[in-house]
């Protein structure tokens, strides 16, 4: 008598190799070492996208993460962020509870795919790590209401040696 069948077995067996995967990336998991200089580059470029009161909070958490994972996949998240139209410093605010041995990212996943977060656990988030930012300013950046101002010249369209040059 057959209980489970030839399907029933294969899916086994693929979620115990699948898990074999997950427990050995886990262990072998160590920070990753980059040019300093092409990183200060990668993490500047990031956080001037965030709101003036805070860039220094994501540079901060992109420093840090940028230990812990490749910038690749750190430009590959946040990216995919940007194309859903949804706020970098919420997902910064999410990535920021990540470290070398845990990472949650299931809250970061459910921001992705609804586009909603809880403000009172970024509120609490925040307030956990010494930031101090008013609810209703939270609420405008998750929203998409308080955007970065970034001067625009009426040379802007010319490239940046010929600027410099006027």
């Amino acid at each position: 008598m057959r209980i489970f069948g030839n399907k029933g077995l294969n899916g086994l067996e693929r979620e115990v190799k699948e898990l074999g995967r997950l427990r050995l990336r886990e262990i072998k998991a160590r920070p990753v070492k980059s040019n300093g200089r092409e990183l200060m580059k990668f993490i500047n470029s990031w956080s001037s996208r965030c709101v003036d009161s805070l860039r220094p909070y994501c540079q901060r958490v992109l420093a840090r993460l940028v230990n812990y994972f490749t910038p690749e996949s750190i430009n590959e998240l946040l990216s995919e962020v940007l194309a859903r139209g949804l706020s970098i410093e919420v997902a910064l605010i999410l990535l920021s509870q990540c470290d070398l041995i845990h990472c949650n990212e299931l809250s970061v996943r459910e921001y992705l795919e609804t586009g909603r977060v809880d403000i009172n656990e970024l509120m609490t988030i925040l307030n956990s790590q010494g930031i101090k930012v008013s609810p209703e300013e939270l609420r405008a950046v998750i929203n998409g209401e308080y955007r970065v101002n970034q001067a625009r010249s009426r040379l802007s369209w010319l490239p940046r040696f010929i600027r410099h040059a006027f």
